[in-house]
């Protein structure tokens, strides 16, 4: 039990703490894509701390050390009481299988729906014409904007108002933001990000967690861009398109704090150094392995102690 109630105030502490600890530190605008992997590294991590937390209820040392494992249930009330015992058991039940059965089904009811807005939204553009120069389709919209559709090769579309207002160095560096997305799959992570929020969405670490990624993925889509087209081109593009109102299915120029990215264009803020990048994935690692360690440790002790 010791070892289970270790995991269980370690996800609580990880759901409340590290939202907090995230958005404090300054790295992540520098850095979005690995911040993107510290976010999921410790969603990840939450989700492994509740799933063994019901396995070392299930599995106690004491099981382990007594050499008896057929019947959880039984050893569950004999350690702990006719009360007690039960109640333990469902509680791991709930732990080791209810809380990964239920994300992986919210996973497939977020992609299911976001494939159902997608599909819908490329049929309403069949019939816009395709610019083989741009390699995009237009769309007749008097308001600026551009914004891709992930999905079958991926789809990027821009209105007649972004054609007439941007010139080529602009219009190309928004087409290679765009493009940016559908080689990054931006759109499987803000979907991760949704899964976690409808799964765990009361909890702090999930509540905010599509908005977080999806300003992530709006920066490293900018980073992209800027390979091809200069910083400042880029952010006067983004401030041409910036009040257009993109289809909600779709992943937009005009997404995440538009303020925000036009300053950090403008003003390229200091990125982590080798030694920083390694300890910050040193941290997602560990993060990931705490839980396993937790729990393998007394395990390993009791198997010691049985074998001797």
């Amino acid at each position: 039990m010791t070892a289970a109630l270790i995991l269980l105030a370690y996800a609580a502490l990880l759901a409340v703490l590290a939202p907090r600890l995230m958005d404090r530190a300054a790295w992540p605008v520098a850095a979005p894509r690995l911040a993107i992997t510290t976010w999921f590294a410790l969603a990840a991590s939450f989700v492994l701390a509740l799933v063994l937390a019901g396995a070392a209820i299930m599995r106690p040392t004491e099981m382990l050390a007594a050499g008896a494992v057929e019947d959880c249930v039984t050893i569950l009330r004999e350690l702990h009481g006719p009360i007690a015992g039960p109640v333990l058991v469902v509680l791991a039940a709930a732990l080791t299988w209810a809380v990964p059965l239920w994300t992986l089904a919210v996973g497939a009811m977020v992609a299911r729906t976001t494939a159902a807005d997608r599909s819908h939204l490329r049929r309403a553009l069949a019939s816009a014409p395709l610019d083989r120069a741009l390699n995009a389709v237009v769309v007749e919209s008097a308001r600026p904007a551009a914004y891709c559709i992930p999905g079958r090769g991926g789809l990027v579309a821009v209105t007649s108002g972004a054609l007439a207002l941007l010139d080529r160095p602009e219009l190309d560096a928004v087409l290679a933001h765009e493009r940016a997305h559908l080689a990054g799959r931006h759109h499987l992570l803000v979907a991760l990000a949704q899964t976690g929020k409808r799964a765990f969405g009361p909890l702090p670490l999930f509540a905010r967690l599509p908005e977080r990624i999806g300003h992530l993925v709006e920066l490293a889509a900018d980073d992209a861009a800027v390979r091809s087209a200069s910083r400042a081109t880029l952010a006067r593009s983004l401030l041409s398109v910036a009040t257009a109102l993109a289809p909600a299915e779709a992943l937009a120029a005009s997404g995440g704090d538009t303020v925000a990215r036009v300053e950090r264009l403008l003003d390229t803020p200091a990125a982590p150094g080798p030694a920083g990048v390694g300890t910050i994935l040193g941290g997602n690692a560990a993060a990931v392995a705490a839980p396993v360690l937790v729990l393998a440790v007394p395990i390993l002790t009791a198997v010691g102690f049985a074998c001797c």
